[in-house]
């Protein structure tokens, strides 16, 4: 028994935060495992793929879950092509769907017509990633809309239950996800369903983490109160540029700021190790909907996320939605394989080589292993403050910079300038801030024959591992597509040394069929836009904007907000007085509107709670839907609202009856009424 408690110990301690003693923290083996898969992928897929949501209320029957063609091997071949490293299942929702047959609960796949209720959809994703050699993942929801004892002392003992289903049944985990989103009792009682109603220790955190590491003992935990990892604090795809992997122990915490806006930077004095992990979906929503079929993130934008999360010293976590069939989307599998192919191939060739001539400290012989591409070995300054120069011996062009610290010694570095070598002297090329695991730099192409990295603070002597250059060969961004309310179109291009192309009649858009753009164009009414962008032999991939309707005689109340919400454009919004009033000056028949929130990082009148109400002549309103948006706070994406039946009218009021930061005021970036046809 002695023997057993020593070995239990030395468990946890390999995968519980490593709280620091008088000493930088550091990495537990797991921590430090998990960190060097870099990119990782979740996969949502449950009865909300059927009911066409994102948070289910718990009261969707059993009998719509039938993906008749579901292939888990399509998943894995998606994700080792896409050089992902491991992926994590949604087991169960907050709705409380289960994916494997539990013995607890008859709300699950063995009610489902699937396999006439004999399947475990948990076994073959387990079976099919272990076949492509992926690491396994599972996230059990601690909410459950369904289970009818939820907020009662009994569904501790449930969800414990089925927690040691899934740490039991499936074999090695490499992480455990519990969200962090709880409260309301769904169809069971009378509260709304995003309303918390259970109290702060509800959950016996420690007890049910301790099991995870317990059975567990090479997973890493999010969510909770003993996890070893964190939440980077948004949904958006990106950590800050300036990103601790410690943070503070829970009491020291700044008591005035959301403990997300901290975790989204990270304690530069935390004595805690705990790297964050940037959860992000490729399409706008978690769950498959074919209305957002041409919402794909753009291989663009997904170049980017790489780089604003492991290239900021984070995990990427990318959702993946398998649609009604049970497939992951054909054009969706191809993008994710794009992508990778292109952010591998921008960081292929280091043209930095330990040939090259190093100073910077007094010990030169270790110095060298700064240009080794050996991430194991690393270099120990002598000072809080070094200045490495690299010089090439020749000129080298390149764009961008990989640096490393050895993150088994702690996270040291606070702040950092690159200078590199031009007409005798040294120019400012870069300030940042934090380094840690893997801090990559884009910036325009540069010419030089010497570079010099300065550390300018750090927390302790700088353990640094590696210095990398590169010459990307970069494709251009897809063009941006916008129509303003006259019905003008503009095509714009971040390259500004592409030339643009695009087709109105549906066709692909070439450089020899295409029509060169030179301004902005009148195409108003039904129009489905293409367009590419070319730099030299290097083409972007094809932009596709549909537009339907004109909105050239459409005013608003107040006056001003036309301009914003109907200008195409979804980073230009209009924020003030609370309703909206949109005139169509005519009486149309109305099937819906959709609202698209403010998209600025730090937006504001994000509705939650709404009302929509019309009229024919702006005086008599008659109610159309009431409603609430899931989860707007951390995903302020496109919404679809679909009127119970077709109305008719002139005006449409949309009202916000609650917003994110309890404002007054209604924030919308786009707003657009849905006409029967």
């Amino acid at each position: 028994m002695k023997n057993y408690i020593i070995g239990l110990l030395s468990g946890l301690l390999c995968v519980a935060p490593v709280i620091a003693q008088n000493r930088l923290a550091e990495p537990s083996r797991v921590q430090l495992e998990w960190q060097r898969m870099e990119t990782t992928a979740f996969v949502h897929f449950s009865v909300n793929t059927y009911a066409d949501m994102e948070w289910g209320y718990g009261n969707e029957s059993p009998q719509l879950f039938n993906p008749e063609k579901l292939d888990c091997r399509q998943w894995a071949r998606t994700c080792k092509e896409a050089g992902l490293q491991g992926v994590i299942l949604t087991a169960k929702h907050h709705d409380g769907f289960c994916l494997w047959p539990s013995a607890y609960t008859e709300h699950s796949v063995k009610n489902s017509p699937w396999k006439n209720g004999q399947g475990d959809l948990v076994r073959e994703f387990v079976d099919a990633c272990r076949e492509y050699g992926l690491k396994v993942g599972l996230y059990l929801s601690p909410w459950d809309c369904n289970h009818p004892e939820y907020g009662k002392p009994e569904y501790i003992t449930y969800f414990c239950n089925q927690l040691r289903e899934l740490l039991t049944n499936y074999g090695e985990l490499y992480e455990f996800w519990f969200d962090g989103a709880n409260g309301g009792r769904g169809y069971y009682g009378t509260d709304s369903l995003h309303t918390r109603k259970i109290p702060a220790d509800y959950y016996p955190w420690e007890k049910i983490t301790k099991m995870v590491y317990e059975l567990q003992p090479n997973c890493v935990v999010h969510g909770g109160d003993l996890a070893n990892i964190r939440w980077v604090g948004n949904e958006e795809g990106y950590a800050l540029e300036e990103h601790w992997s410690t943070v503070r122990e829970p009491e020291l915490y700044d008591k005035n700021v959301q403990k997300r806006f901290q975790w989204m930077k990270g304690h530069d004095d935390g004595t805690i190790w705990m790297p964050s992990e940037v959860d992000v979906s490729v399409r706008p929503g978690w769950y498959y909907h074919a209305s957002e079929d041409h919402k794909l993130k753009s291989l663009s934008k997904l170049t980017d996320i790489y780089y604003e999360s492991v290239g900021r010293n984070s995990l990427l976590l990318l959702n993946l939605t398998p649609n009604k069939d049970g497939l992951i989307p054909a054009q969706d599998s191809i993008r994710l394989c794009e992508w990778h192919k292109r952010y591998t191939s921008e960081l292929s060739n280091n043209l930095m080589s330990d040939r090259m001539r190093i100073s910077g400290g007094k010990d030169t012989k270790r110095l060298r292993c700064l240009l080794d591409g050996n991430r194991e070995s690393y270099w120990v300054a002598d000072t809080k403050t070094p200045v490495v120069e690299v010089d090439f011996g020749k000129k080298l062009r390149f764009n961008r910079l990989l640096l490393q610290e050895c993150i088994e010694k702690g996270q040291r570095v606070k702040a950092f300038t690159i200078e590199y070598w031009r007409d005798g002297k040294w120019i400012v090329l870069d300030t940042q801030t934090t380094i840690g695991y893997k801090r990559i730099l884009r910036f325009p192409e540069i010419v030089s024959s010497r570079l010099r990295i300065c550390v300018k603070d750090s927390r302790d002597i700088p353990y640094l591992s590696e210095i990398q250059i590169y010459l990307a060969e970069t494709v251009p961004d897809a063009p941006v597509i916008s129509r303003n309310q006259k019905g003008e179109v503009s095509l714009t291009c971040s390259d500004s040394n592409a030339a643009i192309f695009y087709t109105l009649d549906g066709k692909e858009p070439t450089v020899s069929d295409g029509i060169l753009y030179q301004k902005p164009f009148i195409s108003d009414g039904d129009c489905i836009i293409k367009s590419i962008a070319v730099n030299g032999n290097r083409i972007s991939t094809t932009a596709i904007r549909r537009f339907e309707g004109s909105k050239a005689i459409w005013t608003t109340v107040p006056a001003k907000a036309a301009s914003r919400i109907f200008d195409g454009v979804e980073h230009t919004a209009w924020v003030g007085t609370n309703p909206l009033v949109v005139d169509l000056n005519a009486v149309c028949k109305l099937k819906g509107l959709t609202y698209l929130p403010d998209q600025s990082r730090w937006a504001s009148g994000l509705v939650v709670k709404y009302v929509i109400e019309i009229s024919k002549d702006g005086d008599r309103w008659e109610e159309a839907i009431r409603g609430e948006f899931a989860n707007m706070q951390n995903h302020p994406v496109e919404q679809q609202i679909l009127f119970p039946k077709v109305c008719e009218g002139r005006f449409i009021r949309f009202r916000a009856l609650s917003t994110v930061d309890n404002s007054d005021r209604l924030g919308a970036a786009e707003l657009n009424v849905i006409l029967f046809k």
